[in-house]
């Protein structure tokens, strides 16, 4: 999926803060479809929807009717692969910590009455993110002609992956170095190997070709009898 046709859901309350947060994204160049939520209800409502196409939200911790906190939540429920930032006009270390690692926010961001370019910066890596997530159907396309369709999805499954692990997989099956892998995922070449080790762990292999071919075997159709020579991203 192109990243500037995803729609970014912004819950705030304060409407002088809504207008400093659309003014900086814009001045930053980010013009993805974006719609306000006054309350977190509303967010939750506008989620739900089964047409909703949102893929990044964020997300004022201090909302009426729902704190942001619930919404993180349950919005993460409906739609696991919602990318969430969380933002807070007075920072609590403990909350960040909470929101990060608990509850699956992808960055916690203190808001000011300036221009924000860490949350410009956090939203551009939050569409590629999203984007990335959303390419579960890879097309193989072997030596010998054939084209069989490998639903990620089903590989996480199977081997329980993360859904990082399934990102570095994705990278793997490029032909990315370790280097390359650290560059798209924006993380150290140390935190790559780390990926790659419990990836080796969990599909019970030891080399990034075991990997791939553990991938192809997830195929819709036949599995090519070749090794492949592109694999590219069907959406």
């Amino acid at each position: 999926m192109d990243e500037a046709s995803i729609a970014i859901l912004l819950a705030e309350d304060s409407p002088s803060d809504a207008q400093i947060i659309q003014r900086s994204l814009k001045k930053g160049s980010v013009s993805n479809p974006l719609v306000v939520a006054p309350d977190g209800q509303v967010a939750l409502d506008l989620v739900r929807e089964p047409s909703s196409r949102f893929g990044v939200l964020i997300l004022d911790i201090h909302l009426p009717k729902v704190g942001g906190l619930e919404v993180l939540k349950e919005a993460r429920r409906i739609d696991p692969e919602l990318v969430v930032i969380m933002l807070t006009g007075q920072a609590s270390f403990q909350t960040a910590v909470q929101s990060l690692r608990q509850d699956g926010a992808f960055d916690y961001l203190e808001k000011s009455k300036d221009d924000l370019p860490e949350l410009v910066d956090a939203v551009r890596l939050a569409l590629k993110r999203r984007a990335l997530r959303l390419q579960t159907r890879w097309k193989v396309t072997s030596k010998a002609g054939t084209q069989p369709v490998v639903d990620m999805r089903a590989v996480k499954d199977r081997f329980d992956l993360s859904d990082r692990e399934v990102d570095v997989i994705k990278c793997l099956c490029r032909g990315d170095t370790n280097k390359e892998i650290g560059e798209r995922l924006f993380i150290s070449d140390l935190t790559v190997k780390g990926h790659l080790k419990h990836i080796y762990q969990k599909m019970g292999t030891h080399t990034r070709s075991a990997v791939v071919s553990l991938v192809l075997a997830n195929a819709a159709t036949s599995p090519a009898t070749s090794q492949p020579s592109q694999i590219s991203e069907t959406v």
